[in-house]
């Protein structure tokens, strides 16, 4: 039995499966929310079985949400999560989550069964194989279709990249931690930003920018270093609660000019790191932002913007113009991923 593929990935068994269902648990587990979903493969395709989103400030552990979860559920086959931070030897320290999770002790709670962790931006790329047409929206178009590596670039709690290798014929999805790497200025008015946050942290890489807390220190690098006015009922809509959907919601609306200038300065980052991870993956096959926040912002990613950072991209420019953007609408292809990795690789 086939599942139907959206893009070729190099999954090891992707056209096999027996008689028997086989049940498999797969989850999505970031810095606020763990995605849980129980599935059953068989010869007629994958079906739901239960699926439930949980606040993971609300529990102490994984494994108390994984309980909590299993309850009065069939024994999973197969289990594959993803995980947003570095998988080393099938363990994690969550980046932007006081947890860890080892895949040992994991299958221990469950009785056996085998358990896989994924970093998310791999899951998300092996979640490519499972997306519809209509899951994916052309944010810019490249001026032709190259066959080649892919990048993924998700914003969020944090940030994340991956690739996929393309060898010809099929894609080998991989992790990254560039999400981590350096900010790197490239006008005065980036000086000023890097300066601004210099004050504040050691080190500043691209997350610090471009995930919901960035969201909300562009507005502060804003209002407090350019001096651009606030609002007073803005003020009032941020006491006691995440600023950066309050920033978010206000520049959708139109209501709020410092806000609008937040999202197009949180635009132009988010263009100019997508260049640096097309190059440095020679990623002519596509780069698809993934995560929470490019979805909910998409009517104010304006493509025009990454037409100008593309262009303005010195001696590769001629590469770039090349390159497609697509944003991934399902946000729960982590998710998927896990989902598809579970059938058809392990």
């Amino acid at each position: 039995m086939n599942l139907k593929l959206l893009i070729p990935i190099a999954f090891n068994n992707p056209s096999t499966v027996n008689n028997a269902e086989t049940i498999i648990l797969a989850g999505d587990v970031g810095g606020t929310k763990a995605n849980m979903l129980l599935s059953r493969y068989s010869v007629n395709g994958l079906e739901t079985i239960k699926e439930e989103r949980y606040t993971t400030n609300d529990f102490d552990s994984f494994t108390a949400i994984l309980t909590h979860f299993l309850e009065g559920q069939q024994h999973p086959d197969k289990i594959c999560f993803s995980v947003a931070g570095p998988v080393i030897d099938g363990k994690v320290k969550f980046t932007n989550l006081s947890w860890n999770i080892d895949s040992e002790e994991v299958s221990r709670h469950v009785g056996g069964s085998p358990v896989t962790i994924l970093n998310d931006l791999e899951s998300t790329a092996f979640g490519l194989a499972g997306l519809k047409e209509q899951e994916l929206n052309v944010l810019y178009k490249g001026a032709s279709e190259t066959p080649g590596n892919i990048a993924i670039l998700a914003a969020g709690t944090g940030l994340g990249e991956a690739g996929l290798f393309f060898d010809g014929k099929h894609y080998h999805p991989f992790a990254t931690e560039g999400g981590h790497s350096d900010f790197a200025p490239r006008s005065a008015r980036d000086i000023e930003v890097l300066t601004f946050l210099l004050n504040r942290h050691e080190r500043v890489s691209w997350e610090r920018l471009l995930s919901g807390n960035g969201i909300y220190t562009i507005w502060q690098y804003l209002t407090q270093v350019e001096k651009k006015e606030i609002p007073g009922w803005l003020l009032q809509q941020m006491e006691n609660t995440d600023p950066a959907p309050v920033i978010s919601k206000a520049a959708l609306e139109g209501k709020c000019p410092v806000c609008m200038e937040t999202i197009e300065m949180f635009n132009r980052y988010l263009a100019t790191e997508a260049v640096n991870l097309i190059l440095k993956l020679k990623a002519t096959g596509g780069l698809y932002l993934a995560g929470g926040i490019a979805p909910k912002l998409l009517s104010l990613l304006n493509p025009g913007t990454w037409k100008d950072v593309f262009n303005k991209s010195g001696r590769m420019s001629l590469l770039l113009k090349e390159v497609t953007v697509y944003v991934i609408l399902n946000e729960k292809a982590p998710l998927l991923g896990a989902t598809y990795f579970a059938c058809l690789n392990m």
